[in-house]
């Protein structure tokens, strides 16, 4: 089974901590590197 039929089978649901607009990049690697966990904060375009 891959992640997508994880995800849309709802067995697993993916954890977003934050989301940032594509033009606040900047923000999001400021907020990363503060040590939120990784891999938890979205960029939308």
């Amino acid at each position: 089974m891959t992640l997508t039929e994880l995800i849309q089978d709802g067995k697993i649901t993916p954890i977003i901590d934050r989301s940032f607009p594509f033009e606040e990049i900047p923000a999001a690697v400021e907020y990363q590197e503060e040590g939120h966990a990784p891999g938890k904060v979205v960029i939308t375009v």
